[in-house]
């Protein structure tokens, strides 16, 4: 999805975006429940400063704050000024004193104070179109030796059991919603973007793992980076 579609579509749903995420991905498919196994695979950040890309609403918020403590920060960063104001809202409510938001692109992360201590992503890394890129930028803000962990489907639906007549559902109501389109929803495009993404995470991070959930559709993949590796990003050859 191109920024300036990201940017629009989701400055519409923000309004309801949370809504969305409750019913759809947490009551229908059961999904926004791995968000804290994500949060806990970044490992300690007692006093750690956590970058949240793709941020949106700030749903990560809640899980990571206690984890980070008073002496640690969250940074959220979101490119939809409509997902940020509802993130600014809820920081504003639980009266956080210690996380800051910015508007800004994945692929750039301007604004971000280098280095950080760990970066975390759900849902986000799923609609950027140059993932290698993106991928990249996010291990380059990590200091060595901090972790990573990103949330993401890295298919559309699954191969077998009962949930595979749920996603033409999911599919049907994401797409109404405007968060994604038909052409991010291909199965066969999605696995092999991720293919291509797992390869270069194994690549940048020590103690990669991969959790995969939801008859393999749902992944966490976290690692940290390594402290021997090149600092130039990965290029992956286009086989």
């Amino acid at each position: 999805m191109q920024l300036s579609e990201v940017e629009r579509q989701y400055d519409r749903a923000s309004k309801y975006y949370d809504a969305f995420s409750s019913l759809v991905l947490g009551g229908l498919l059961r999904a926004e429940k791995y968000r804290e196994r994500a949060v806990e695979l970044l490992g300690d950040v007692r006093g750690a400063t956590v970058l949240d890309v793709g941020c949106g609403t700030g749903r990560n918020f809640g899980l990571l704050m206690p984890r980070v403590g008073e002496h640690g920060r969250v940074i959220g960063l979101d490119y939809s000024r409509g997902m940020l104001r509802v993130a600014r809202r809820r920081v504003t409510r639980r009266k956080w004193r210690n996380i800051r938001l910015i508007n800004g692109d994945a692929s750039k992360l301007d604004g971000v104070d280098e280095p950080v201590d760990a970066v975390i992503s759900v849902w986000c890394f799923g609609l950027v179109e140059d993932l290698e890129l993106v991928l990249n930028r996010a291990i380059g803000v990590v200091r060595p030796g901090g972790s990573v962990s990103i949330m993401v489907f890295v298919r559309s639906r699954p191969d077998r059991g009962p949930l595979r007549h749920f996603y033409p559902i999911y599919g049907y109501a994401i797409q109404h919603s405007g968060l994604d389109r038909a052409g991010d929803l291909d199965d066969a495009k999605l696995r092999q973007k991720w293919q291509r993404g797992k390869a270069l995470l194994r690549l940048r991070l020590d103690n990669y793992r991969e959790e995969h959930y939801l008859l393999g559709t749902l992944a966490i993949l976290a690692g940290r980076k390594s402290i021997h590796q090149d600092a130039h990003p990965v290029h992956l050859e286009v086989a």
